[in-house]
């Protein structure tokens, strides 16, 4: 996600289970990378597949009177393995709009859907107007009208085009489901189809050939395990922007398109299953573990994406021109009594009430580091209360998400900083952007750049897998 966000929102959602996660995290979106004329701005994170259960830690039981926390919204748990590598390209469902209260347009280039609910079907021409309704669907279309039962609605368009809908173009057939908090629009394509709107997004067009290859590999051996875990479970298997891999649908990017042309099939294997190639704009030095940090799953805790236990990554992203920016080292300074008030507003939201019932921390320092230095737990202490210990990765959420007006997920950029109390209040100060587990984005253009191989980079960022072709 250069890292634009994504793989990859994992700082936003990471306690939802029913986000498949990126490599990512924010507020908003950034522009297009395939858009921008200018000097690109610079990345964002790419935080992905958040856990699926919350873990609380306390160093002592909280002193308020025991009573039972509220149950979160979470799915239960579900620890899947990890797929072998299919024969056959499969397809993936890609959430591309969510509780859209209004009716919605889509048109096509050949002027003309199928339209089907069921057994169902009709040829209808384009523009097509759908509207939920309390007995299923209103479709109108060019001259004529139809309605349909209550289920999911299906837009065929006539011929290989894409279809327009809010202002974009979609490959592939889209699937309408009404649910009680308004429409989703999923569409489904092809894994081959669905990648070059991956690479668009999360690499700056001018970045080296290899860097778009090995970045197809990792998407493309992501976004199999995703599949894999959410086939009839939910309706989608992954979604268009920060809280997946972020997707532009159809795009001309010539070197996104070539990258995975030329990997055709290609996905990272350990010990016999897919990898779930997760991936973040920059690591800062050191990378985190997947267990723990963007996925609860044990299934997921193998060598390839146990970063926190490699060493120390020199010369990663410190290419001059990223080294230079506010994302390769970052600082923020928050009142105390703000960092209190998000934490509560996180612990009240999602079952935690030592988290909800905290006071004015007086200091936060790491409790626990993986092996190459990096944070993964932190213990805040109080004046007068017990300390409580809380993962670094739920600490960045609690903070970023509870900070209206803050630059919401992006005011913490990594859960890899230390923080020092003054009297202006506590300064964080960070390094890297996103949750720095697997490939290092602005490490791997680097790699590019000194003259490796995709097939090294790949190497170097997920040790111990090997690159296979599946079809």
């Amino acid at each position: 996600m250069a890292g634009r966000t994504s793989v990859g929102a994992w700082a936003r959602r990471i306690v939802i289970a029913a986000c498949g996660w990126s490599v990512v995290a924010s507020c908003s979106s950034p522009p297009s990378p395939e858009a921008a004329t200018s000097k690109p701005a610079p990345p964002m994170t790419v935080d992905r597949q958040p856990p699926t259960t919350p873990v609380e830690v306390a160093v002592a039981p909280s002193p308020e009177p025991a009573k039972p926390a509220p149950a979160p919204a979470f799915a239960p748990r579900f620890d899947p393995p990890r797929p072998t590598p299919p024969k056959v390209e499969p397809t993936v469902r890609v959430r591309v709009g969510t509780r859209l209260r209004t009716p919605q347009s889509f048109a096509c280039p050949s002027g003309e859907f199928t339209v089907s609910r069921g057994n169902e079907r009709w040829t209808a021409a384009a523009p097509l107007r759908v509207a939920a309704t309390s007995a299923g669907w209103q479709v109108t279309a060019k001259g004529s009208a139809r309605s349909f039962a209550a289920g999911p609605l299906e837009l065929r368009p006539i011929g290989k085009a894409s279809i327009e809908w809010d202002g974009a173009g979609w490959p592939g057939v889209a699937t309408l489901v009404a649910l009680p908090e308004g429409l989703d629009v999923m569409m489904e394509v092809g894994v081959e189809e669905y990648l070059p709107g991956v690479l668009a997004k999360e690499l700056y067009p001018q970045w080296d050939e290899d860097a778009f290859r090995a970045q197809a590999v990792a998407a493309r051996s992501w976004v199999l395990v995703e599949e894999s875990r959410w086939e009839g479970r939910r309706h989608y298997d992954v979604t268009s922007g920060e809280s997946s891999q972020a997707w532009a649908g159809h795009t001309r990017n010539a070197r996104a398109r070539e990258a995975v042309a030329a990997t055709r099939g290609m996905v990272l294997v350990f010990e016999g299953g897919v990898v779930p190639a997760f991936y973040s704009s920059s690591c800062g030095g050191r990378g985190a573990n997947a267990l723990g940090s963007v996925t609860l799953n044990p299934n997921h805790d193998i060598a390839p994406v146990r970063s926190g236990d490699q060493p120390a990554r020199t010369g990663c992203c410190e290419s001059p021109s990223f080294k230079a920016s506010s994302n390769y080292r970052w600082s923020a300074t928050l009142p105390a009594a703000t960092v209190q008030q998000a934490i509560r507003g996180f612990g009240q939201r999602n079952g935690f009430p030592t988290w909800a019932g905290i006071d004015v921390p007086i200091a936060i320092e790491a409790s626990q580091t993986a092996s190459n230095g990096r944070p993964i737990e932190y213990r805040l202490r109080f004046k007068d209360r017990n300390p409580v210990v809380i993962p670094a990765s739920r600490l960045r959420e609690a903070i970023n998400g509870g900070i209206p007006g803050e630059g919401g997920s992006r005011t913490l950029k990594s859960d890899d900083f230390t923080v020092a109390s003054t009297p202006k209040g506590l300064v964080f100060t960070g390094r890297g952007f996103g949750h720095g587990v697997g490939m290092c984005q602005h490490g791997a253009q680097a790699t590019a750049k000194a003259g490796k191989s995709w097939q090294q980079i790949l190497e170097r960022y997920y040790p111990g897998a090997r690159c296979e072709r599946a079809w």
